[in-house]
């Protein structure tokens, strides 16, 4: 019975070998995309990474490029969550690594969202410069922040993000030939929206200063700090000529009146929103009042500061699509949807609207800014 078992155990452990040795050749041969080269192939996905791009874990960080054939391009912030303190570090409220296999930016293209390909999409045929978000910081730090961790360890979280990016954006520019662009979008939802805020002037200055229609479309990215400032140079380490745009508790307002005033007219701003959005009223509250958790009240406040923001907005040449409609996940109360250019709803028209965020966005492209629903921030829900 003994050398049964014996001779099962080794059978088994073979089978177990060969199966690992073939997801080792599939992970490496079909499911990762292959590293960015010289002259890429037109509508082909590949990797961009290097040694100085990592995660806030300090595992490799990994973007990704496809290249288009029109001289159009859509940078792309994958959003997450945000660490701005010790707490926020060692409760893991945001993406810390990427999913194995590139999943995440997988997942990010082929949500139905703006960078997938879907049927009809004006961007079928651009280039794509995608970001996963695995850093903390919006995209834009370049410094380790040390922390105790829960269970008393030292640690470090790497906040990379604007490494991430710079580098990512380097590679991608030497090698890939994208030269006398036309048009920019630079847009991202969640902590990818603020990405995009934050980091939209150091794409058209230091990359595509020459592009005729530039345009930053900020998706659901609304919090009020009264430390961005600090929290962008003391935790994320955020360059100065990035943080010092920060003036007020509002980095997304703040982003866009630094946009207006450089460009004029010449920058196409446009933001979207939710009117009574769960995530941002949940992250509001914890920066109010240290509580990560978020009920009517909550979405109230939102509510509120969406409203007291948009003459702002305003002010700064923004063009705004507001909507409902869409609950909190599957939440009864009233709160509504985080987020829409990652979801297929970004292609479909509102009902009280009559358009989609994906028809506004092309509209402004071709220079026809226009609101939306604006009405919906003095409704009110029972």
């Amino acid at each position: 019975m003994k050398k049964v078992l014996k001779k099962i155990g080794k059978v088994v452990g073979i089978i177990l070998a060969v199966l690992l040795l073939i997801g080792v050749l599939v992970y490496a041969f079909v499911l990762q995309y292959p590293k960015l080269k010289n002259n890429p192939k037109v509508g082909k996905w590949y990797r961009v990474t290097n040694s100085d791009m990592k995660t806030s874990e300090g595992d490799r960080y990994r973007a990704l490029f496809k290249k288009g054939s029109e001289d159009k391009v859509l940078i792309y912030f994958a959003g997450g969550g945000v660490s701005v303190n010790e707490e926020t570090a060692r409760d893991d409220t945001y993406n810390t690594k990427e999913v194995a296999i590139d999943m995440l930016a997988n997942v990010t293209m082929n949500m139905g969202g703006l960078a997938s390909e879907v049927e009809g999409s004006p961007f079928e045929n651009w280039s794509i410069i995608l970001f996963p978000y695995a850093t903390g910081d919006f995209h834009a730090g370049t410094g380790e922040f040390h922390y105790t961790d829960k269970d008393g360890k030292e640690k470090i979280l790497y906040h990379n993000g604007y490494v991430n990016y710079s580098e990512t954006m380097s590679m991608v520019m030497e090698m890939a030939g994208l030269d006398n662009i036309d048009t920019v979008v630079v847009t991202g939802y969640s902590a990818g929206g603020f990405g995009a805020a934050l980091l939209s002037d150091d794409v058209f200055t230091n990359y595509f200063p020459n592009a005729k229609s530039k345009n930053v479309l900020v998706d659901a990215s609304l919090l009020l700090n009264n430390n961005w400032h600090s929290i962008a140079t003391d935790v994320w380490q955020t360059p100065k000529e990035i943080s010092d745009k920060l003036v007020s508790n509002n980095l997304t307002l703040d982003c866009f009146v630094s946009l207006h005033e450089k460009y004029g007219d010449d920058i196409h701003l446009l933001f979207d929103c939710s009117t009574r959005d769960g995530d941002l009223a949940k992250v509001q509250n914890y920066f109010d009042d240290g509580i990560m958790d978020v009920d009517e009240k909550q979405a109230d406040e939102f509510q509120q500061i969406l409203k007291d923001t948009i003459p702002q907005f305003k002010e700064a040449g923004v063009s705004l699509f507001i909507w409902d409609g869409v609950a909190w996940y599957d939440d009864p109360r009233n709160m509504t949807a985080h987020t829409i250019i990652a979801t297929p709803a970004v292609w479909l028209p509102f009902e009280e609207q009559k358009q989609s965020i994906a028809q506004w966005l092309a509209d402004a492209i071709d220079g026809n800014l226009s609101d939306y629903g604006v009405e919906l921030i003095d409704k009110k829900y029972d």
